[in-house]
């Protein structure tokens, strides 16, 4: 009972301090951070061609959600079905066909969460770091800047009252750059080290094979677990390194380390 009440009190605690940050991120307000974060998000809004100072209507908005979708869903499923031809894979993984492909592209990124494929057999280390992480980072936060623009859009957007212009609801762009540079990559970070602290593997080496198999699959390897674990649990999603997922005998190396994925989402 007193462990109980405690790990509620961390959950509590932690709780109110990171909600606050991540309104503050979302309100685009001068932050104290500003110097760390703004040498790395000026480039990517010269990539891609916008402003912070610029915002949206309702329809620029979606429109820029739907075409990161369009991009973010091609490059991936090319990953996948490219993965034999591209660097780290030391298990030669062969190539997804592209049905397979599709198929997961899809459900990661609309966070449908599907799995029709072993990870530690179908998936080479680029293709688990790259498409299935990166979906899962990034995701999340294209989806928290909806919300964000649905709320400015319900409490009349960020102009002055009494313009006949549209409703600026935000910059899409900027609000996904800033949630994802100044919120779920910093959050992600701080879990992978300590998870990696606390045993759990992180790392590219080659994983041993299961010789007592006629089929000769692969057996779960030591993978880069932290990384991939430290965002599924940040956006609380079922797919992991292994087919075992949640039962994967790399993800609970000690208590510490159960404790630390519980208080980021189970």
């Amino acid at each position: 009972m007193t462990e109980a009440l405690l790990f509620l009190a961390l959950l509590l605690a932690l709780g109110w301090p990171l909600g606050r940050y991540l309104a503050a991120v979302m309100q685009g307000a001068p932050m104290r951070s500003d110097p760390l974060f703004t040498w790395l998000e000026r480039p990517i809004y010269r990539l891609l061609g916008t402003h912070p100072g610029t915002g949206m209507g309702w329809r620029g908005y979606a429109g820029a959600f739907l075409a990161s979708n369009l991009l973010l869903a091609l490059v991936v499923w090319g990953i996948f079905m490219a993965q034999a031809w591209l660097p780290l894979n030391p298990d030669g993984v062969p190539n997804m066909a592209w049905d397979l492909a599709l198929h997961t592209t899809v459900s990661f990124l609309t966070n449908t969460n599907q799995q029709h494929y072993a990870g530690q057999a179908q998936l080479s280390y680029l293709a688990q770091m790259s498409a299935i992480v990166g979906l899962q980072v990034v995701t999340p936060v294209m989806g928290l800047a909806l919300a964000a623009a649905t709320l400015r859009g319900l409490f009349g957007g960020r102009q002055p009252e009494g313009t006949s212009a549209a409703i600026d609801v935000g910059n899409y762009w900027v609000d996904v750059t800033r949630a994802t540079l100044r919120f779920m990559l910093p959050l992600c970070l701080v879990l992978t080290l300590l998870l990696s602290w606390q045993g759990v593997p992180a790392t590219l080496a080659a994983g041993p094979v299961d010789i007592s198999k006629i089929s000769g699959d692969r057996m779960p390897g030591s993978r880069e677990v932290a990384e991939k674990r430290s965002v599924k649990q940040h956006r609380h999603a079922g797919r992991g390194c292994g087919s075992q997922r949640q039962v994967h005998h790399q993800r609970f190396v000690l208590v510490r380390s159960n404790c630390s994925r519980a208080v980021c989402g189970g």
